[in-house]
């Protein structure tokens, strides 16, 4: 792994399927019919815990060894929606044992609702409730160590 500097940023892009919605219902034990049943427009609430495994997914690929992680959730998501999560590194430092300490910040956005045949329609009235294309669905800060 090529050294992590302040300023950088790493970004995971997905879609939740209802699939990856049952898989992690059945693995966390947190299968609330919110996120079993479809609403009414077909669409299942994705957990929280699994939304935030976007940015345990940019983790895994710089090999930090997580300490701390501070989410605050801004909005459900739903499975047909694209997510985009960026990790802004903050903070870098080396430590004795050849090792870093990096902190980053993570900004989840919805970068597509997943019905672009109603988006048109819908915008206006979504806009009004800050649910559009461009909102930010989840925060973090996240803190680790990545081992040279």
């Amino acid at each position: 792994m090529p050294p992590v500097e302040v300023g950088e940023t790493f970004t995971e892009t997905r879609t939740f399927r209802p699939e990856d919605v049952d898989q992690f219902a059945a693995l966390s034990g947190d299968d609330q019919a919110r996120h079993t049943e479809p609403d009414a427009d077909g669409r299942r609430m994705v957990q929280g815990l699994l939304t935030a495994s976007l940015l345990t997914s940019i983790g895994g690929d710089l090999e930090v060894l997580a300490s701390r992680m501070q989410l605050q959730f801004q909005r459900p998501v739903y499975t047909g929606e694209t997510l985009v999560c960026e990790l802004a590194v903050a903070s870098v430092d080396p430590r004795a044992d050849g090792g870093v300490d990096i902190v980053g910040d993570v900004t989840v956005k919805r970068v597509d609702r997943g019905d672009e045949t109603e988006q048109a329609d819908t915008a206006a009235a979504d806009s009004a409730v800050g649910d559009a294309v461009g909102t930010v669905v989840l925060e973090a800060t996240v803190e680790g160590l990545i081992r040279e």
